[in-house]
């Protein structure tokens, strides 16, 4: 499943942050499922299945129930995407991922998975306004925690785009972006997992504008492939665009063969932290071998920045003409 490359142009988001859509399935709404969980109204649909807002009949616990597409349900494939992705997410538990609750079917046989009900806006959304540094800062630091948490278990997102980052406000008023939908999530110890490679279908796992180069190449992908696709979200909250145009084949080819470009040359008037841009670029970077070591270490560069931006700098590639200077030594 390719989506289309273009975040945040097209396509009605909801609470969920997932792309609205004609379900095509029986109505569950008012059906009480897994005899516990009331079906309220729909939030929204995506490639693999349709997400309803439900409350627990006993608890009046508010949740989301995510429903297999019935279409899918006869695929194995999908079916064991969809079983995995409740195995993934049931085992994170950190206040920037959205864990899984529950599992189960209807008596038709359709797939459920019941996850924390996230009242908020999509990072999509989020960004269709000018993001300040210390807004961006305080976004981006916490979504790392969440992927550090979720490569720590030994996962791998492979999907991370604003869509899939949900903001919310806690007690205190403060942003708190969640990481939701671990449905391509490979699991690092799972010797079968091929990284990006073709399914059965022939389709591409993955959104193309936050694909890394090695999962469009169908290579082995590991939790670097997650902050590839952190840092072309950070290029477009200092720019406010994409780092390549074109259709959605055009983006990966892009993606494999073309550094991240400069902000200046895609967004001339963006005027960037430079700081902020050096790091993203290193989260970029094509190579992966050239981008943080991990989630862990991209954060206390982060925490450099705040600190001592010109070391942060010098550490993450500006060089320091005046201190370079002091340093060089002229024969008589």
């Amino acid at each position: 499943m390719v989506d289309d490359g273009k975040p945040r142009r097209q396509g009605a988001r909801t609470k969920l942050g997932v792309v609205a859509r004609k379900s095509g399935g029986p109505d569950l709404i008012g059906k009480v499922v897994m005899d516990r969980y009331l079906i309220e109204a729909e939030l929204g649909s995506g490639a693999s299945g349709t997400v309803y807002r439900g409350r627990h009949v006993k608890l009046r616990r508010n949740v989301a129930i995510k429903v297999l597409h019935e279409g899918l349900a006869g695929d194995r494939t999908m079916l064991a995407r969809f079983r995995r992705e409740a195995e993934a997410a049931a085992r994170l538990r950190h206040p920037n991922v959205i864990g899984v609750l529950d599992v189960g079917e209807t008596p038709d046989g359709q797939q459920l998975m019941v996850m924390d009900l996230v009242e908020g806006q999509s990072l999509g959304d989020l960004m269709q306004a000018r993001l300040s540094r210390d807004r961006i800062i305080h976004l981006v630091r916490q979504i790392l925690a969440g992927l550090d948490h979720a490569h720590s278990a030994g996962l791998v997102h492979r999907d991370l785009k604003p869509d899939n980052v949900i903001v919310e406000r806690d007690h205190h008023g403060q942003e708190v972006p969640r990481i939701v939908d671990f449905g391509i999530a490979a699991l690092r110890s799972d010797e079968t997992a091929g990284g990006g490679r073709l399914t059965e279908q022939g389709a591409l796992l993955g959104t193309p504008i936050y694909m890394a180069p090695e999962q469009a190449r169908g290579d082995r992908v590991d939790h670097r492939a997650d902050l590839f696709a952190l840092g072309v979200i950070l290029f477009e909250m200092l720019s406010g665009t994409t780092p390549f145009d074109g259709r959605a084949l055009e983006i990966v080819i892009a993606n494999m063969h073309e550094d991240i470009p400069p902000i200046a040359q895609r967004a001339p008037h963006a005027n960037p932290d430079p700081i902020l841009e050096l790091f993203m670029r290193r989260l970029a970077a094509r190579d992966p071998e050239r981008r943080f070591p991990g989630a862990h270490d991209a954060l206390v560069m982060l925490d450099r920045i705040e600190r001592d931006p010109d070391d942060a700098a010098l550490q993450l590639g500006k060089m320091d003409v005046a201190r370079a200077l002091d340093v060089v030594w002229l024969p008589r």
